[in-house]
């Protein structure tokens, strides 16, 4: 009885030993990148921390880690087996941040790979750190799965600290509206920015501005305060400005950007977006109104009216060239239609003024 009793004993210390065997995270960098705050962007610094972290159970992981973070965990993994010893098949690495989404954990999984005995990978798991988030340390665990041929598993574990930090002034544009974004004859638009404080410091002098040089549309609140993050409730610590607009009908086809800007004491850049709207014609192609051009009636009755009464053999000729005019409105071409037209009247009044002048003369 005492033996199987060692025995089991010896069996259950034994087996976790077994199931990490040939399997093992050999390293963990951490990358935060923050490349949705505006203050960051103009200053050309897109990742604002990368460290190694220690492979020690408890280990904190020392990067500054803020509300809306992109936190990146590359994780490297060995199969520490040896000549030919097995293949580990379907290895994947996990990383879990417990209990920081509103009390629920975030969980992500990287792709899946095969370890040769004595080869190692690099695979990445990816967390957008909420904006609604306490500064507080969260516990965080690394994991990597993978079995052999036979169905045998192999696990390596790491448990981490991840420590949320707050900025004393956060400020941010959380979400633009634009609705529609392509207006052609109804040009009615709807616009709407929220923005948060995610800050540890409360605010009293924000504004947030819809503007567009091109649209002449320039609309701004001032002077709004927002509660520190660390003691408001949603609403006290949001804000949202809403705005109709009607695009002048002025404003010709194309493309236009609305800046959605967000100022600290009222006049610094803080945080700003961009909302490109798309302007149509309405109906289709702009038609130009045509000259006026005489028809063939107006030409019969008024060029002609004070000729016939004067006409005598030697005006046949004349006569010849109103008719001929008159077949040139069948034309395709309305400007030389017109150019033929108006020498015909000219030699029409020219000799007018010749008739008159030889019948006068004795």
């Amino acid at each position: 009885m005492k033996l199987a009793i060692i025995i089991a004993i010896a069996l259950f210390l034994l087996v976790p030993t077994v199931y990490a065997q040939g399997l093992k995270i050999t390293e963990i960098d951490v990358h935060v990148d923050y490349d949705e705050a505006y203050t960051y962007r103009i200053e050309n610094r897109d990742r604002i921390d990368s460290t190694t972290v220690s492979l020690t159970n408890n280990s904190k992981i020392d990067a500054d880690i803020l509300p809306g973070s992109n936190v990146t965990f590359t994780i490297r993994i060995e199969n520490t087996f040896q000549g030919e010893d097995p293949t580990i098949k379907g290895v994947f690495a996990r990383a879990t941040i417990e209990k920081i989404d509103d009390g629920a954990d975030m969980e992500e999984d990287s792709i899946d790979f095969d370890l040769e005995p004595g080869d190692d990978n690099r695979v990445d798991a990816k967390f957008s750190i909420p904006l609604e988030v306490d500064a507080i340390t969260y516990n965080t665990i690394i994991e990597a799965e993978g079995e052999d041929k036979n169905n045998t598993q192999y696990r390596d574990e790491l448990r981490l600290k991840l420590e949320v930090k707050k900025q004393s002034h956060d400020i941010r544009i959380t979400r633009t509206f634009l609705s529609p974004s392509i207006v052609e004859c109804d040009r009615k638009l709807k616009l709407a920015a929220d923005m948060m404080n995610v800050g540890s410091n409360s605010e009293n002098q924000l504004a947030l501005e819809l503007k567009s040089d091109s649209l002449k549309l320039n609309s701004k609140d001032s002077n709004i305060f927002l509660e520190s993050s660390n003691e408001a409730s949603e609403e006290e610590k949001m804000y949202t400005k809403s705005l109709n607009f009607i695009v002048p009908n002025s404003i010709r086809a194309g493309t236009y950007p609305i800046l959605f800007n967000l100022y600290w004491k009222n006049f610094v850049l803080f945080d700003q977006k961009t909302e490109n709207l798309i302007v149509k014609d309405c109906g289709g192609e702009i038609v130009e109104d045509s000259p006026e051009v005489q028809t063939e009636e107006e030409v019969t009755e008024e060029e002609t009216e004070g000729i016939e009464e004067t006409e005598s053999e030697g005006q046949k000729g004349i006569t010849e060239f109103i008719s001929t005019a008159k077949n040139f409105r069948h034309l395709k071409t309305p400007a030389l239609f017109l150019i033929i037209f108006g020498a015909v009247v000219i030699l029409v009044i020219a000799a007018i003024v010749a008739f008159g002048f030889f019948r006068k003369k004795p």
